[in-house]
């Protein structure tokens, strides 16, 4: 509503505030005026653009955060199978339970490792989904202002046409009654 507002006020600078120049199609405005009436217009534009641009930054750091995050798990399996292995090797049987063990440790390595993978790519595509989702609803906003700052510049210029047509019969109109009038 506040960027409707916004663009109103433009077109009364434009329309209403400035001088029109006769015979022309052209108007003087105050350029001030108009660049700060076009910053007000910027700021009132929805910060959903602005959100969907950070939400684009910040993917590469969520996915980086759940990869490490996998590492610590798979390094401190990988320690714990170490150290059960380097305490078992006194005697064979120490030294055949360690290896089951550790082969045991291992699957569970992979298991976590499987299973970290498959949620660091889960999470991954939910906020590529999330990301596009954002990126369509912003691109949709932004159409759809556009649109409408077009039907609106459209309207401005249909009326500011009309006017001059009107401006334009009645010259012709003033002219054509000094060359009928006799003298």
């Amino acid at each position: 509503m506040e960027l409707q507002q916004q663009l109103q006020r433009l077109e009364e600078i434009i329309v209403l505030d400035g001088l029109k120049i006769p015979l022309t199609q052209r108007t003087v405005v105050d350029e001030e005026q108009l660049l700060s009436q076009l910053l007000a217009v910027e700021r009132s534009i929805p910060d959903t653009i602005r959100s969907a641009e950070n939400i684009l930054h910040n993917k590469e750091e969520i996915i980086s955060r759940a990869n490490q995050y996998a590492q610590e798990l798979i390094q401190s399996a990988e320690q714990r199978a170490a150290q059960i292995a380097d305490e078992l090797t006194i005697i064979q049987q120490a030294e055949m339970e360690g290896q089951h063990l550790r082969k045991q440790v291992q699957s569970e390595v992979e298991t976590i490792r499987q299973r970290n993978i498959s949620e660091v790519e889960r999470v991954r595509r939910q906020t590529q989904q999330e990301i596009d989702a954002m990126r369509q609803a912003a691109q949709a906003e932004c159409e759809q202002i556009q649109q409408e700052a077009d039907r609106y510049v459209e309207q401005v210029l249909k009326e500011l046409e009309d006017r001059l047509g009107h401006m334009t019969r009645v010259v012709q109109n003033g002219r054509s009654h000094l060359h009928s009038s006799p003298g």
